[in-house]
């Protein structure tokens, strides 16, 4: 797969892992994306290691030359910083950036190269400011969000990701939001047909275990305020595809939620 500029200065990088179901492979992503801005570039998180061979060349083609200057991994599981150690060999100027509270647990040889950065901090790429958010939607406590003004598009983790209409995966694991060979670069309205509630609620409830327990109509009137102040045509999840039919997203995926924890409650 190559890189797939999704926005004026932004790419969606990263590969898909394949298993097998009953009726024929299927895919789940795990993406990393390049902003480049005028002054700056930042890699939001790193993609899985498997994959880093494809990431280096994706990246050479969107970086097109330019050093890549920020990295910043949402959390610190391997889907989202595994990478980071070929990433700050290969470019030696480069700083992590964000809730790195414990990366020099993970990587003592590069503790140097932290830069710590709250929600509501900014990050200049010269045309522009990235901004960090609160995770309102979080799989570990220093999970972080970011958005960013200049092609309105809203870095979302392991929120709002979504199965689509396959069969369970006993050897990918039954939490992972699963697409057909093919979609792996299809924006959501690109895809045959738009998520339903249960498509969206069969990932949440697995992958984001402590959903089940917590009711989340307030955590989404927040996550609505945020978009009133800060208008996103795409939201990008680390695992899905590119959502961007923002309003609709946001019905199916609060209902969702509550679908999973009624299911509990």
């Amino acid at each position: 797969m190559t890189a797939r500029r999704i926005a004026a200065t932004t790419h969606w990088l990263g590969g898909c892992m394949q298993a097998m179901a009953s009726d024929g492979p299927v895919h789940y992503h795990v993406s990393a994306y390049l902003i480049s801005g005028s002054a700056h570039t930042v890699l939001i998180d790193t993609g899985d290691p498997r994959h880093w061979p494809l990431i280096e060349t994706q990246l050479d083609e969107a970086l097109a030359g330019r050093p890549l200057d920020y990295l910043l991994p949402t959390h610190p599981e391997l889907p989202h910083a595994g990478n980071l150690p070929a990433l700050l060999a290969r470019y030696p100027g480069a700083e992590v950036v964000g809730d790195v509270r414990d990366y020099h647990l993970h990587y003592p040889e590069y503790a140097h190269r932290l830069r710590p950065l709250a929600p509501g901090d900014r990050l200049d790429l010269g045309d522009r400011q990235l901004e960090l958010a609160e995770a309102y939607i979080q799989d570990l406590p220093n999970t972080v969000w970011a958005y960013d003004p200049g092609d309105r598009v809203l870095y979302v983790s392991d929120g709002f990701s979504f199965v689509h209409d396959v069969p369970a995966l006993p050897s990918m694991g039954d939490d992972e939001p699963g697409h057909r060979p093919g979609e792996c670069r299809l924006l959501s309205t690109e895809m045959p047909a738009a998520p339903t509630v249960d498509q969206a609620a069969y990932g949440t409830g697995r992958a984001l275990y402590w959903t089940r327990y917590v009711d989340v109509t307030g955590t989404f009137g927040r996550i609505g305020e945020f978009l009133a102040a800060h208008p996103a045509e795409l939201i990008a999840p680390a695992h899905g595809n590119v959502i961007a039919d923002v309003p609709r997203m946001m019905t199916t995926a609060l209902a969702a939620h509550r679908q999973v924890y009624n299911a509990y409650a």
